[in-house]
């Protein structure tokens, strides 16, 4: 199919336009070489037709030429600088705060006032019982010192622990076959708190109290060391 002019053309049968309207319907076939028809509203002419080709009259309405579309011009392309961000500052260079040390634990017998404080405050409740006082023993010290290290070493208070049993450390310490011992941790470094908290124990046959006012017992020893979060307080009792 060939569209020329506004004419559209086709072999044998077809529409004929004109502008946007059609104005003739259908061309009659005839037998090849021979004259065709055109049927439409106007007066009917003779069509000269050479095969397959169909060649409009003179008289035929000229189309209507379609407007010639204008050129859209092309955008101005606009160009937007590119913003360089100013160079980042670093911040100043801080040091990283200082971790404090952990607080060591003291050697032994760098805790001798909180010892004697302790044997102070159990003599003094023995005689407001009408007991004697105790003898404050150097080789039960130490023993009760050293274990007094291992509780601040592992963070707490024990009997029988990471140094052995308190059968294994007193007795042979007391030398006499009867010991007791008693225990504790002050967090506020004033073994008077412990010593009252040992004394408000209720009378009992063993507890902390009654070792402390026992009768049978004549010596101690006793040793306090400084742990990381309190002093640890151990007082071995002996016959």
């Amino acid at each position: 199919m060939i569209a020329l002019a506004g004419i559209l053309v086709a072999p044998r049968a077809a529409l004929i336009v004109v502008g946007p309207e059609v104005v003739a319907t259908r061309v009659q076939p005839a037998a090849r070489g021979g004259p065709q028809t055109l049927r439409g509203p106007w007066e009917p002419e003779e069509l000269e037709t050479g095969g397959d080709a169909l060649v409009v009259p003179a008289s035929a309405p000229e189309p209507t030429p379609l407007p010639t579309p204008r050129p859209t011009p092309a955008p101005t392309p606009t160009f937007t600088p590119a913003l360089t961000p100013p160079p980042a500052t670093a911040p100043p260079a801080t040091a990283p705060p200082a971790t404090p040390p952990p607080a060591p634990v003291r050697a032994a017998g760098s805790t001798s006032d909180a010892e004697l404080r302790t044997l102070a405050l159990m003599n003094a409740s023995r005689a407001q019982g009408g007991l004697a006082p105790y003898a404050l023993d150097a080789g039960v010290s130490q023993v009760a010192r050293g274990h007094s290290a291992a509780e601040a070493a592992a963070g707490y208070v024990y009997h029988d622990g990471p140094d052995g049993t308190a059968l294994s450390r007193n007795r042979p310490a007391c030398g006499s076959g009867w010991w007791s011992e008693n225990t504790g941790r002050a967090f506020s470094n004033d073994v008077s708190m412990l010593h009252r908290e040992f004394m408000a124990e209720p009378w009992a046959p063993i507890n902390h109290r009654t070792n402390i006012m026992d009768r049978s017992f004549t010596r101690v020893g006793i040793g306090a060391v400084q742990g990381r979060d309190a002093v640890y307080l151990t007082v071995v009792f002996c016959r």
